[in-house]
């Protein structure tokens, strides 16, 4: 209603007004009304007077419209106050919910400093305690430094000790092989690595036992060692073909003739004369007559069941005779062959060639040494020790110093 006020009056306002002024200055008659003195003046004052209803008409609705632009501008106001003052509640709920967070991320956040505070103090006296710690064992390392000083000097100096030590080791265990289990190729091959360790030292003071470390090595090659597993072969074999031998005397062959009899048989045949039948007649007597001398007692011949124990007896013998050789008795070892080749001389066939070959078999086996005399390797030991035994006098002095270091580096120990 003020935007009213300040609007421009319409321009026919001021007619009415004029008009008003102008009928009030006239002077009325008590009598009656007044005539203007012509026409045309009255129809002058009847244009004047004209617009004065036109402005009256629109001023109402105007007012109205005014009103109402009024009410909708109060309106559309309250509507814009209402959405501020809810943004404003909006903004403020945000900034109360970011101010909690904001205030609970800033305790977690001081939880968390004080925490690592915490544990920043203890790892600093953590920290102090390994440095004293350490500065001790600093200490400890210094004095055993020392004391390992003094044990690199004399290793230093007594290194070709250990490969002495090494070496007479070596020289123990082919000395020990050799005569216990009589062991030839082990001792050869102790005695072999012994000198390998002496010339890696390269001494010339070690010469006279290398010199006769080889000359033990060349008596050990020159041993002949029997094969113990082929001849334990060799009469197991001989056991297994005991049942293909023959008994003698099961089938009787004359022995035949020798080159003089067959050559008087044939002058008899080309002489056929009377003159020289006596000599014929005495020959076909010997034929049936055979002579031969026999020292030792004959023996009886064996019936068919008791042929069954002479091969069980010889199986017995060549089995006692491969257990010997095995287990290193020489004696039961002769023993045995012994006597299974006399009764395969005595009692079987001799003409059967299975025979003969059983008895040259054993033969050759019994020239087999099982046990052949073995040299003597232990000078090589005894020159080895002696030179340890030198080397040990020399380390007694810095054996003291090396004591007296290690129990400083104990004392000193945390």
């Amino acid at each position: 209603m003020s935007e009213n006020k300040d609007k421009p009056q319409p321009q026919g306002a001021p007619g009415s007004g004029s008009a008003a002024s102008e009928g009030g200055g006239k002077p009325r008659s008590r009598g009656g009304r007044r005539r203007s003195p012509s026409a045309p003046s009255t129809a002058a004052g009847g244009a004047s007077q004209a617009p004065a209803p036109t402005g009256g008409r629109y001023a109402g609705p105007l007012a109205i419209l005014a009103l109402l632009v009024g009410v909708g501008a109060l309106v559309a106001g309250y509507f814009i106050w209402h959405e501020v003052q809810r943004q404003a509640g909006w903004q403020q709920e945000v900034l109360a919910q970011i101010d909690a967070r904001n205030q609970a991320l800033d305790n977690r956040v001081t939880a968390a400093v004080d925490r690592m505070e915490a544990t920043l103090d203890e790892a600093v006296g953590a920290r102090r305690g390994l440095q004293q710690d350490l500065a001790d064992q600093q200490q400890s390392i210094a004095a055993l430094e020392r004391a390992f000083g003094v044990l690199r000097a004399q290793v230093g100096r007594s290194q070709e000790a250990w490969v002495l030590a090494e070496a007479e080791y070596l020289l123990h265990v082919a000395n020990q092989r050799l005569q216990l289990a009589r062991d030839v190729d082990t001792a050869i091959a102790a005695l072999t690595s012994a000198d390998q360790r002496l010339q890696e030292l390269a001494n010339a003071a070690y010469l006279p036992v290398r010199e006769q470390i080889s000359r033990e090595l060349a008596g050990l090659r020159g041993v002949d060692v029997p094969d113990i597993d082929g001849i334990a072969l060799r009469l197991q074999t001989l056991a297994d073909s005991v049942d293909d031998l023959k008994v003698a005397g099961a089938q009787y062959r004359p022995t035949p003739r020798g080159a003089a009899a067959d050559a008087g048989a044939e002058a008899d045949a080309e002489a056929g004369s009377w003159r020289e039948l006596p000599a014929a007649l005495w020959g076909e007597l010997r034929q049936l007559v055979a002579v031969r001398r026999n020292d030792e007692p004959v023996a009886p011949l064996l019936a068919p069941d008791q042929q069954f124990f002479l091969y069980a007896n010889l199986r017995l013998q060549l089995d006692t005779a491969r257990l010997a050789a095995l287990r290193g008795n020489p004696e039961l070892y002769r023993v045995s062959l012994r006597t299974a080749r006399d009764w395969l001389a005595q009692e079987f066939d001799a003409g059967q060639p299975a025979v003969r070959e059983a008895r040259a078999e054993l033969d050759a086996l019994l020239a087999v040494e099982l046990r052949p005399a073995l040299p003597d390797i232990a000078g090589s030991l005894r020159l080895l020790r002696q030179e340890l035994a030198l080397i040990e006098a020399g380390r007694a002095a810095p054996e003291a110093a090396s004591d007296e270091a290690a129990a400083e580096g104990a004392g000193n120990a945390p």
